[in-house]
């Protein structure tokens, strides 16, 4: 009888073994392979990897221009009131001299500077104005712009004219370019002025804030799951896979860290076919069916 159940065990451990290796290869990351009764296996390759840094302001129109008032005298009319789009050209009011009460005179006309939409009437018809006083301000249709503050210590490490994506409040996400970083910080704080530049054909909307994740320490290098390299003795080691379809413990050498990856700085090559899950079982010199990536 006890015969019997050692005999089970060991048919029962032999048939589980595959079975093991299969699920633990499952979302193995670039470059990964296996059979269905082999283990995971990746082929390594060069990536790029990088840490984020978020920043986030509110989404202003690219474009403003406050309509002023050409000199002193008095509103004769008001064409336009908020909300309305206006193109370039229109008229948007008229003013008299103050002292032409039998309006002989014709009346200065202010026109739009750009087409866009009417954000403020600061004028009543009527009403009495003094030189270059504000009176309808049109924001434009170009797109949106945003200031963000950026540490110095991540300022340089940011690339002008690189694609970013802001994220809103309700998850929509709208793509820009990073347009300009300020030469100088505020002296006060550290802080530089980026500033990012998004079409209007987007979800969001003027005065929604967003957040940026920026990419900073950028670098290339053959990356490995950090859960993977295991430690001996004050060194590190990957198992590797042979030509010859065997395990080798090979010593490594570790670089930066990426979230979960870390850079293989020394002792693993571009091709090199290495383990991607580890059950705790592996040997030195190990017989695997892993078929090349």
């Amino acid at each position: 009888m006890y015969r019997y159940c050692f005999l089970s065990i060991v048919v029962l451990f032999l048939t589980v073994t595959p079975v093991t290796w299969a699920q633990q290869g499952r979302n193995t990351g670039q470059g990964s392979s296996q059979s269905a009764s082999g283990p995971p296996v990746a082929a390594a390759q060069v990536s790029e990897q990088f840490h984020t840094v978020s920043v986030g302001g509110r989404l202003q129109p690219k474009s403003r221009i406050v309509h002023r008032t050409f000199n002193a005298g008095i509103i004769r009319s008001v064409a336009v009131e908020e909300g309305d789009f206006v193109e370039e050209g229109r008229e948007l009011f008229s003013s008299g001299r103050k002292d032409d009460m039998e309006k002989r005179y014709e009346p200065f006309v202010v026109t739009a500077r750009i087409s866009g939409w009417v954000s403020e009437v600061l004028i009543q018809t009527d009403d009495e104005t003094e030189d270059a006083e504000p009176a309808v301000v049109i924001i434009g249709t170009e797109g949106y712009v945003l200031d963000a503050y950026i540490s110095d210590k991540d300022a340089s490490k940011v690339q002008l004219g690189q694609q970013v994506t802001a994220r809103t409040a309700g998850g929509d996400e709208i793509r820009g370019v990073l347009a300009n970083r300020s030469q100088e910080p505020d002296y006060n704080t550290g802080l530089f002025t980026l500033t990012f530049h998004f079409s209007d054909r987007q979800q969001g909307h003027i005065g929604e804030f967003v957040i940026i994740d920026l990419p900073v320490d950028r670098a290339k290098g053959i990356f490995v799951r950090r859960e993977i390299v295991t430690r001996r003795y004050g060194k590190y080691f990957l198992w590797v896979v042979t030509g010859a379809q065997e395990l080798e413990a090979r010593e490594v050498v570790l670089g930066p860290v990426y979230r979960d990856l870390v850079r293989i700085d020394q002792g693993l090559q571009t091709g090199d076919r290495y383990l991607t899950r580890l059950t705790g079982r592996e040997k030195e010199g190990m017989k695997i069916n892993a078929p090349g990536t």
